[in-house]
């Protein structure tokens, strides 16, 4: 147990780590903020991340640290709190948001049945499992950018400053404190490479970013974001094989 909530939510957090909240209620496809082109590079990639986020979408996301790495496959629907997640951390893994219900799938769970569910607000305030659910507290890389220049249609290059990105996100739900715990590894915390693509509507298809660390190498980010508005239904499992994480556990949470 000690050892998989770790990795757990270490691949949540990946599928979102790059978003920012939104507080707009439409839809990426409705929107009406200027076009891309007409806004600097800095802005241009932090609104197309906006408008990525604005409705429904599915992301493919991978994170490589030397030999060892997590890959994962997620949909999502921000307004409805509702998001479903497969892949390996690194072994096979799936989860479900419902609301304030978490749900997840592992073989290395400690329990009776194959899924176990978790009630978000039972988790300390500081809880990495809640930062990787709670979709308001997303701001991550994004939110630290500070040089950024277009290198094609729709695409772009630049740097973040992972100290400012911690002071831009939300002390609610752990990220802020994961931004400055990613700050401490990396050699130099100011000056993160990433590239992005952004398409004809004006949003983030894809970004790829690299943290060198001081003892774990390089940590190598990509995520690409498609199929946005498309519905998203997540249920939860078979009450038959799902069972409530006991008061010991949330101490590991």
């Amino acid at each position: 147990m000690r050892r998989l909530i770790p990795a757990i939510s270490i691949a949540l957090a990946a599928a979102l780590v790059a978003g920012c909240g939104t507080n707009s209620g439409d839809s990426a496809q409705n929107s009406t903020a200027p076009a891309t082109s007409a806004a600097d590079p800095v802005t241009a990639v932090q609104q197309a991340m906006d408008r990525s986020l604005a409705g429904t979408v599915s992301m493919d996301a991978s994170v490589k640290a030397g030999n060892q790495s997590i890959t994962l496959n997620g949909k999502m629907d921000p307004a409805a709190k509702a998001i479903h997640v497969t892949g390996n951390a690194p072994e096979p893994m799936e989860a479900r948001l419902i609301g304030d219900a978490a749900y997840i799938k592992s073989d290395s769970l400690e329990g009776e049945k194959p899924w176990m569910k978790i009630d978000l607000n039972k988790l300390r305030p500081n809880s990495s499992l809640r930062q990787s659910f709670d979709l308001k507290s997303q701001t991550g890389l994004i939110g630290g950018i500070v040089t950024a220049e277009a290198t094609g249609e729709g695409r772009y290059k630049g740097t973040a400053d992972l100290e400012k990105a911690a002071a831009a996100a939300s002390a609610d739900g752990g990220m802020r404190e994961g931004i400055e715990s990613s700050a401490k590894l990396a050699k130099d915390p100011k000056a993160i490479p990433f590239e992005a693509t952004v398409d004809g509507e004006g949003r983030l298809t894809a970004l790829s970013y690299t943290i060198a660390t001081k003892t774990l190498g390089d940590l190598v980010t990509d995520m690409k974001m498609s199929e946005f508005g498309k519905p998203v239904t997540v249920t939860a499992p078979p009450a038959s094989e799902t069972e409530s994480a006991s008061e010991e556990m949330y101490k590991f949470f």
